[in-house]
């Protein structure tokens, strides 16, 4: 998948063509002690940085809040196909470190009105209470999955002897993949509810109805929530002979 950015004009731009330097020169190698591949700041993040939502503080905040279910579902969709596989699995596609980081990011770190994201790997794991190595691996499955891009930079000092350019923060372009824009869409109220996830809610209906449907009438009205005093103890004795008449009827038939 190529991920598309917003150029001057409305035109699409494949983020892998602004790295490559089709629209930059990229920096000349100095042999000072930094990333390969880094810019310098200012370069280039500027053309990769859009709002967030309207731009606004409010509207960043709404449309970061449907970013983040979103990525839920897509965990627990993701989570239930690799439970298939792998009974024991413990995530999905993004894990729930990713999820963390997601949130942080978009709930504390970018800038709604510009689309300014330049945390420190060690900020964002103070952030979430997860270790540096935690974050940065949370990171790598975001950007696998289509939620973010980032650039490494670099900067010139100020020194006239030694190290002339030093290592700074990364700067990171908050994205989407197709099937999670899709549902933010809905979410936001701009597009018809997505088949599969429409789909996707049939089956959990399904799901509880056909568990309800299973329980006795005692294991229902735990499953539905307890009912305490007088009422509650009439709705037991009810769902108690209801259970039995049901058992005898069971017997004589003998569909068990």
């Amino acid at each position: 998948m190529t991920a598309a950015i917003e150029g001057r004009g409305g035109a699409g731009r494949a983020i892998g063509d602004v790295i490559a330097g089709k629209e930059f020169t990229k920096r000349r190698r100095t042999g000072q002690p930094v990333w390969r591949n880094s810019y310098y700041e200012g370069q280039i993040e500027k053309r990769l940085w859009r709002p967030i939502g309207d731009g606004t503080r409010r509207g960043g905040r709404r449309y970061g809040g449907a970013v983040l279910k979103s990525a839920k579902e897509l965990e627990r969709k993701t989570l239930r196909a690799r439970q298939r596989l792998s009974p024991g699995c413990r995530n999905g596609a993004l894990g729930h470190v990713a999820l963390e980081v997601l949130e942080a990011l978009y709930m504390t770190f970018v800038d709604y009105k510009e689309g300014r994201l330049e945390p420190a790997i060690a900020t964002i794991a103070e952030a979430v209470g997860r270790s540096y190595s935690a974050v940065h691996a949370a990171l790598k499955r975001l950007r696998d999955a289509g939620f973010l891009h980032w650039i490494r930079r670099s900067k010139p000092t100020e020194n006239t002897t030694g190290p002339q350019v030093e290592q700074i923060t990364n700067a990171y372009a908050l994205d989407l993949p197709p099937e999670v824009a899709q549902m933010v869409r809905h979410l936001m109220g701009r597009a018809p509810l997505p088949d599969d996830v429409k789909w996707a809610g049939e089956q959990r209906q399904a799901e509880w109805k056909a568990m309800v449907e299973g329980l006795s009438a005692q294991r229902y009205l735990e499953a539905m929530g307890a009912v305490d005093g007088r009422l509650g103890e009439t709705l037991k004795s009810i769902a108690r002979m209801l259970d039995k008449r049901e058992s005898s009827t069971r017997r004589e038939t003998g569909s068990w």
